[in-house]
């Protein structure tokens, strides 16, 4: 539950990103720097605060720094001048700095006070100035150093920042959340509900469909597209990749010992641990059923022994994987699980035939019987030979390969020499038959280029990837085809599904806009006007929604649908199809409600005060003179 919460705080608090853009993140320390200066060169005027152009380009630069690194993560590299022009950087900027210039000016209107103390702790609980717990003046300015700030220019900005954050708490304090309000919101959020309804998919009105030749001829004119054949191409290839090379790579005896020495640890395996456990499972996660559970663990840990853990596995066990094998769940070492493993912690520290008291785990409460261990153990030069010459094999190979392609491309000399040079260098030729230049057979670049060289003609090696690895290909063009439109009479049966598809999605379309014209709406005399079969969900949760109902796609019919009551009939659209639905059934476990009331209550103020934030810069914003320097606003135009 808690987990839900965290997960879906759809609110940012405005302060996060107008106030310091502090982000620690892999050990990169972002900062938007220092408090606003009178520069000469003005970028932006808000009110009678004046933002220089050094300062614009100092934030700038810092985000685009940013973005750029956290895009690189998340696309693994290979970030184009495209992907930084659609994040709008010097826009963002304008936007971020003006944004934090009308809330610091709010904050000093409403008397919000900023004291040195204020400033103090607030620097010695931030974590990256800590070592072993506690604040390190020694970290604080090594920190500051490494990013060229001076100790006053960030006490500045902290001040900044904590003006921001006291005009939040002051708006916080003015915002009362109802328990009314925070039942509502959960029943809203955290309901199960059950849907029934009917689906005026096409396919339910394929049948009602008529036509003549007159009306497939007229839809084979207007959309000749549809039916016009695409350029095709018939390619002949072979694939170098390191499977090919690497076995014909030579490694020598001391290459391989020079590779042992240097990578001792990947030769060492660690301490082995043969693990039996029994798992007790909660029915619920109230406190009362986590005390029953508890109970039924420490009684069934009272009868245990190592000859008889096995048969009380099978027995009292609710892992339904390890139970029918008496708890056994194999050898185990410790680096596979996670550092904060409950369980591994517990385990790892048994004896051979120890068995630990119960203890509480993410899964219920587990006990563990360590049944037998091996020791670490170094695998030898000679064991380990076999592994590292196919390991150093691969990365010759990897070297090798495009000057290995090139070698082979070179010495087909005549493209009837194909076949002949790859059956003598033991590559499988490959023929793709006519494709389409659009389909997935090969790479769009190597289909595109095949068709567009002469046929014949040897191509490349050109790089592609084969299972997550770079291989090359060399490969000529037998063959190709341009696109062009076939005659009526030779596509009739495709037209003819086309017009029937066309039509039905026209026919369903009109008899869900007529059923909706029906009020009340009556799903069952819908069904049945219309021959629709009423489907009906499981019981489900917002957050694990029903993956057949496609109306799910869209968040904001999910927001909507769970706000109703059992009962409401409504409807939607998604992938091309209407819906008429009924919740049939709605439930909320109050239980749980009484149990994360307070957190949910602070939730919902979290979300209350991001919108008051938002509502006040809007305010701000319409009677604020806000002057922006020309080259900016352009610059940002044209992103």
């Amino acid at each position: 539950m808690l987990g839900f919460f965290r997960k879906h705080k759809k609110y940012f608090f405005v302060v996060l990103v107008l106030a310091t853009l502090s982000f620690i993140a892999g050990g990169a320390y972002l900062y938007v720097a220092g408090p606003f200066k009178m520069g000469q060169d003005v970028a932006i005027k808000v009110g009678s605060t004046k933002i220089s152009t050094q300062e614009y380009l100092n934030t700038y630069n810092q985000l685009y720094s940013f973005y750029s690194n956290l895009l690189a993560q998340m696309k693994g590299g290979n970030v184009t001048e495209q992907d930084i022009k659609n994040l709008h950087l010097k826009q963002k900027t304008a936007d971020l700095l003006i944004d934090r210039a009308l809330l610091l000016q709010e904050a000093k209107r409403e008397g919000i006070k900023v004291t040195k103390e204020d400033i103090q702790k607030s620097i010695e609980k931030n974590p990256v100035f800590a070592e072993n717990g506690k604040f390190s003046k020694d970290k604080y300015l090594l920190v500051l150093r490494e990013n060229h700030l001076k100790p006053a220019e960030f006490e500045a900005s902290i001040k900044n920042d904590l003006y921001i954050e006291k005009l939040k708490d002051s708006m916080a304090k003015k915002i009362n959340i109802t328990d009314q309000m925070a039942k509502k919101y959960f029943i809203d959020n955290f309901s199960n509900i059950k849907l029934s309804y009917v689906d005026f998919d096409a396919n339910a009105f394929a049948q009602k469909v008529t036509y003549n030749d007159a009306d497939l001829k007229n839809y084979y004119n207007k959309n000749k597209q549809e039916f016009t054949e695409p350029a095709k191409v018939d390619i002949k290839y072979a694939a170098i990749d390191i499977t090919y090379l690497a076995p014909k790579e030579k490694v020598t005896d001391q290459e391989m010992k020079s590779f042992y020495d240097t990578h001792q640890q990947s030769f060492q395996t660690p301490p082995l641990y043969k693990i039996a456990h029994i798992l007790i499972k909660p029915n619920a996660n109230s406190k009362e059923d986590l005390k029953a559970t508890q109970a039924k663990a420490e009684e069934i840990y009272k009868k245990l022994t190592p000859d008889n853990f096995e048969q009380m596995a099978q027995k009292y066990s609710d892992d339904p994987y390890s139970k029918p094998k008496g708890g056994v769940l194999g050898w185990l070492y410790q680096s596979m699980f996670k550092p904060d493993s409950e369980f591994a912690k517990v385990a790892f520290s048994l004896k051979k035939g120890e068995i630990s008291k119960p203890f509480k785990t993410q899964l219920g409460y587990e006990i563990v019987y360590v049944m037998d261990t091996k020791p670490s153990k170094t695998i030898s030069f000679d064991e380990a030979k076999p592994y590292i010459k196919q390991v150093l094999q691969m990365q010759k190979a990897q070297d090798n390969l495009f000057r290995e392609s090139k070698r082979i491309a070179l010495m087909i000399k005549n493209p009837a020499d194909f076949d002949k040079i790859c059956k003598q260098e033991g590559l499988k030729v490959h023929q793709t038959g006519l494709v389409a230049i659009d389909s997935n057979v090969l790479p769009q670049n190597i289909l595109q280029k095949a068709y567009e060289s002469t046929t014949n003609t040897l191509l490349g090696p050109d790089e592609v990837k084969v299972n997550n690895n770079t291989a090359y290909i060399i490969y000529e063009t037998t063959e190709k085809k341009n696109p062009y439109l076939p005659d009526f009479d030779k596509v009739k049966d495709k037209v003819i599904k086309a017009y029937i598809k066309y039509k039905a999605k026209e026919l369903a379309k009109d008899a869900f806009l007529k059923a909706l014209a029906e009020k009340p709406l009556n799903l069952e005399k819908i069904a049945s006007e219309y021959n629709l079969k009423i489907q009906t969900t499981p019981m489900f949760s917002k957050m694990n929604p029903d993956p057949n109902f496609a109306c799910f796609n869209n968040a904001e019919n999910i927001d909507f649908i769970f706000k109703q009551n059992k009962g409401f009939v409504g409807s939607c659209s998604a992938n091309s199809d209407n819906y008429i639905y009924q919740i049939a059934d709605k439930k909320a476990d109050m239980n749980l409600y009484e149990q994360y009331k307070n957190q949910l209550k602070a939730q919902i103020k979290d979300q209350e005060v991001s919108k008051a934030l938002e509502n006040l810069l809007k305010t701000l914003k319409a009677n604020t003179k806000i002057v922006i320097n020309p080259q900016i606003v352009n610059e940002s135009a044209n992103q």
